[in-house]
């Protein structure tokens, strides 16, 4: 099997992917996504949208996330670097509500984070990002929460490198939220 997936141990939707990587003398090759395999790991996999971004070390992306009717899922590999991914649980109804999870991600490994997550990354070195996403981008329906939100309990470095837009960025308790 090219993949091998577990659930998060605290938020069972969010998954970790492992690939497989066949090595030889040229190089490797690795499969990025089967929708199979996918499928039977309860991974919702009809994606409608491809991106690719090159984040320089100690840059902040986040905390991003789409609003109804068009929330956003997303399976995130990084092709070359190391990110901390984060997934911030925004269900009103979850168990896991305001709750993260935080992985180091690396070539040959994935995070899954299903629709109704914030989610957003820290470049530990210069890293290109691949992740694919369960609806297209909405500019009327693009939102976010503040990367020093105390709300979130997360504690990122000082150093980071953030976008203007995403330090205008609302509270967590400014949102109103509506799944």
């Amino acid at each position: 099997m090219p993949f091998e997936i577990t659930d998060d141990p605290i938020i069972k939707d969010v998954k970790l992917v492992n690939s497989k990587k066949f090595d030889d003398n040229r190089g490797f090759f690795e499969e990025v996504y089967r929708e199979k395999i996918l499928e039977d790991f309860n991974i919702q996999n009809k994606f409608s949208q491809v991106n690719l971004s090159f984040s320089k070390k100690n840059v902040f992306r986040g905390f991003h996330f789409q609003l109804n009717p068009e929330l956003q899922g997303k399976l995130i590999t990084v092709i070359s670097g190391k990110i901390i991914d984060y997934g911030i649980d925004l269900r009103k109804d979850s168990k896991s509500f305001k709750c993260h999870v935080e992985y180091e991600i690396t070539s040959g490994k994935m995070i899954y984070i299903p629709e109704g997550f914030a989610h957003g990354f820290l470049a530990l070195e210069d890293s290109y990002v691949l992740y694919l996403t369960t609806n297209e981008f909405n500019q009327s329906l693009d939102s976010g929460i503040r990367y020093d939100d105390k709300e979130l309990n997360i504690s990122l470095p000082d150093n980071i490198i953030i976008s203007e837009k995403d330090k205008k960025l609302k509270h967590l308790n400014e949102l109103a939220l509506d799944f």
